[in-house]
């Protein structure tokens, strides 16, 4: 048995006896705030948004001290998989390449969620050497055209540099025959770019990316203009069916069945999930957790009003065994009873559901089933 096997067989008995019996299996850590790129779907640096964060704000990072003593904390909790990423692009933080190797040092596996405008030629060996293990790229576009209307602050030739840098990590990959780190493009589906569901795909096999991730558009108040209108969506549902087909043929992975099935239906209104935490539980104060900038321990992506502590006060594991986050998953293991935590949190648009649902599907098979019916 694995290491990590041995790890989910523990959650999963905390989840069944209500006990977190050890840490989460992942953490991820937003390092910095920093971004320049301005996506228009961004709930911080939107250019349609009335009001930005202060500076004061934006300049918030994990002090990298402190984040030597994390990773102390997480080696305790037997955490496996640390993520860069968040509010912020992980490359601007000063010390990233000093923070990827003290995860790798520490047995962790670390993933990089990244918009890829900050890869330079050094950076990209310098990840390859470190033995990063998985690379999100938040690209949104699959040609330059799109990708300036998606991001009005750049020009064409971003998206054509961040290609270059992919491609020069594919002929990394090939030339000392190593898998990792794994590439996934993630496209957020929205009005600006849904006709180029298909051609995502031939993107991910140009650059030689391993699985795309279609994700869904959440909205603010200010970027509800890039839902999609009732026309727009029967159109884009030919097209998840073309690009099925073309990854299929191209052995890419891709997260179009749980897209199709739960998400697809809701990117007229910005509402997918919340109906179906009627059902299903929330697991992930068992499963995951987040930590902010500024220190702010909270349960996921979703819930920035539910803080259980802060790093710069109290580690990790106290936090993580602390009441209050005892309290929250006893809440959320009965989520459907307590509809004040779904206001609070973003259940309405949860980026958790596929995974709450793949334990669900563990855990409870037979009533699962009739969920997917």
């Amino acid at each position: 048995m694995t290491e990590l096997n041995a790890k989910k067989i523990k959650v999963a008995l905390g989840i069944m006896t209500r006990r977190a019996l050890t840490g989460p299996i992942e953490v991820s850590v937003d390092l910095t705030r920093k971004c320049g790129l301005d996506c228009l779907m961004c709930w911080w640096w939107s250019p349609l948004l009335k009001e930005h964060p202060s500076r004061e704000w934006a300049n918030q990072k994990i002090d990298y001290e402190l984040f030597k003593e994390l990773i102390k904390d997480f080696q305790k909790l037997e955490v496996k998989r640390i993520v860069l990423g968040g509010q912020g692009d992980p490359l601007l933080y000063p010390k990233i390449l000093e923070a990827i190797e003290t995860s790798k040092k520490a047995g962790l596996e670390v993933s990089l969620i990244t918009c890829g405008a900050y890869f330079t030629e050094k950076r990209i060996r310098k990840i390859f050497d470190l033995g990063v293990d998985n690379i999100d790229i938040s690209l949104q576009a699959a040609t330059p055209a799109t990708y300036v209307k998606i991001h009005p602050a750049q020009k064409e030739g971003t998206f054509e540099r961040i290609k270059k840098e992919l491609f020069l990590l594919r002929e990394l990959k090939e030339k000392y025959h190593r898998k990792t780190p794994l590439i996934q493009i993630i496209f957020v589906i929205c009005t600006l770019n849904y006709q180029e569901t298909v051609q995502i795909v031939d993107l991910a096999r140009e650059i030689g990316a391993e699985s795309i991730g279609f994700k869904r558009i959440d909205v603010i108040p200010e970027t509800k203009g890039l839902l999609l209108t009732s026309e727009q969506l029967e159109e884009l549902k030919d097209l998840l069916k073309k690009a099925k087909e073309e990854a299929t043929k191209s052995v890419i992975a891709t997260s179009l069945d749980f897209y199709q099935k739960f998400i697809v239906d809701g990117l007229t209104t910005g509402v997918y999930t919340s109906a179906y935490y009627t059902l299903v539980p929330c697991y992930v104060g068992w499963l995951s957790s987040r930590i902010l900038s500024d220190g702010s321990v909270i349960p996921c992506c979703g819930c920035y009003d539910v803080i259980f502590g802060n790093i710069n006060k109290l580690s990790f594991t106290t936090i993580w065994n602390s009441e209050k986050y005892k309290q929250f998953r006893k809440k959320s293991i009965n989520i459907w009873k307590n509809s004040n935590l779904v206001q609070k949190c973003k259940c309405s648009s949860c980026i958790d559901f596929e995974f709450n649902l793949g334990v669900y599907r563990k855990l409870h098979p037979l009533k699962a089933e009739r969920i997917q019916k």
